[in-house]
């Protein structure tokens, strides 16, 4: 579900994506499954309007603390867990019919595709966002998705799939904020297979 999450948001061309340059983002999610709730605090980190972006995903399992990191890059979506230098990539290419969203810009294909209906608008953390609605079919299951926009970013979203809660809320925005260069390049001494996306 996070997978699909993050697809959702990645974007294919060089194209402006947000309608500010940079920024850091601090986010909270949480996963309801089986009757139990697991949050999971992550950091997303974007430059060039969007045309740069990674994000690391803070999680525990067993006793356990490890970060998923994820990066944007030349067409593919990188994901490793850094403790095990284990990841995985998917060619976007490959996704099929599976559009992107840009809320900066969004195209009557991708409005009809996924029956995107605008909600109002609703402030969160202080900035006004409109919020959509809209519908997305992940490994034959549709869900239906809440998602708060604030000048392309999202700042909270909400979905349902398979009787799973998913809620994501931004905790912090850093405007402008200096980012150090390694968030973009992939982590060395990391193994990254090639997977193909489920979907």
């Amino acid at each position: 579900m996070l997978m699909a999450a993050t697809l959702l948001t990645a974007s294919f061309a060089q194209e402006k994506r947000y309608g500010i340059e940079r920024a850091i983002v601090k986010r909270t999610t949480v996963m309801g499954m089986g009757g139990m709730n697991q949050t999971l605090t992550s950091v997303q980190y974007f430059d060039d309007y969007g045309n740069k972006e990674s994000s690391e995903t803070f999680m525990s399992m067993q006793g356990q603390n490890f970060v998923i990191f994820t990066l944007i890059k030349d067409g593919y979506v990188y994901s490793a867990n850094l403790a095990a230098k284990q990841g995985t990539k998917i060619n976007m290419a490959a996704m099929g019919d599976f559009k992107t969203v840009n809320y900066l810009n969004i195209t009557d294909e991708v409005r009809q595709k996924y029956k995107i209906v605008e909600k109002g608008e609703e402030q969160v953390l202080g900035k006004d966002c409109k919020r959509y609605e809209l519908t997305v079919t992940v490994q034959g299951q549709s869900m239906q998705v809440n998602v708060w926009v604030w000048k392309g970013l999202s700042l909270k979203s909400s979905m349902t799939v398979m009787g799973n809660t998913v809620e994501e809320s931004a905790t912090e925005i850093q405007e402008g904020a200096a980012i150090a260069k390694e968030k973009f390049v992939l982590p060395e001494g990391v193994t990254f297979t090639e997977v193909t996306p489920q979907l």
